[in-house]
């Protein structure tokens, strides 16, 4: 064999093995959780460190996270919604039938006729866009990137996670701040109305639903459930939690 084919069957060899480490880092990296660091380290929304806010501050926070932005398509707003641990914050609305308004945040996603639900009371169901990206939208709620499992096995058969059970998700309206707990993920089928139902409780109490789309059977839906804790008035609510929906400091995560 000469030098020249002997260099260059190396060089061939070399690359195809290099090829093959990167297909494989690849692989791996899209089956991490969505909160693993080299995903979400820069992509942070709630940068900002909790300072004090005065009674004016919390007034112009909580004017500004119920001010009606989107009366042109025929949406109002509801609040806002955050999940710190995932980085998510954006706007409610109140109709996710409407593609123009799931593409402006997340909306009450409310069986067809049915009143909008109420922060804090009853089943308050939330849907947003699942962008196949563990960043905007709800995307961060599916466990691990462009994998089915372990909300749908490879047989078709429907499965549960609790990876993000005791995180908390804050909703805020011009009245204040409403905690809930999150307490599993289910799935169902995406035309299954029955998580909508306004009266779903968790142990008698109030609950939140969110759904949103799993990837890659977008057929299906992701559904995390959490219980509703408590409530605080922007007057006496935390201000690490205050911090979370001050709009001249957070960036929303709506779309890619």
């Amino acid at each position: 064999m000469s030098d020249r084919l002997r260099k260059y069957l190396h060089r061939f060899f070399g690359f195809l093995t290099i090829f093959f480490l990167v297909l494989l880092c690849y692989q791996w990296v899209s089956g991490q959780p969505a909160t693993s660091w080299f995903k979400t380290a820069p992509k942070k929304v709630f940068t900002q460190k909790p300072g004090t806010y005065s009674k004016k501050q919390r007034q112009e926070i909580a004017d500004a996270v119920s001010k009606e932005d989107q009366k042109g398509l025929g949406i109002n707003k509801q609040g806002y919604v955050a999940m710190p641990k995932l980085s998510i914050l954006m706007p409610i609305y109140d109709n996710a039938y409407s593609k123009a308004a799931l593409d402006k945040g997340a909306n009450t996603s409310q069986a067809k006729g049915a009143a909008v639900p109420v922060m804090g009371q009853g089943n308050y169901t939330l849907a947003a866009h699942n962008w196949d990206n563990g960043y905007t939208g709800f995307s961060a709620l599916q466990e691990k990137l462009k994998q089915n499992m372990p909300y749908e096995d490879s047989s078709g058969n429907f499965g549960t996670s609790s990876w993000l059970n005791g995180e908390y998700v804050y909703l805020a309206n011009r009245n204040g701040i409403y905690r809930y707990k999150i307490v599993g993920q289910s799935t169902c089928d995406q035309d299954d109305g029955r998580v909508l139902g306004p009266d779903e409780r968790i142990d008698n109490k109030a609950k939140l639903t969110i759904v949103t789309c799993l990837f890659p059977d977008t057929t299906k839906r992701i559904i995390t459930s959490a219980e509703y804790k408590d409530y605080s008035p922007w007057e006496t609510a935390k201000s690490s939690e205050v911090m979370l929906f001050d709009l001249k400091k957070q960036k929303t995560n709506v779309l890619p």
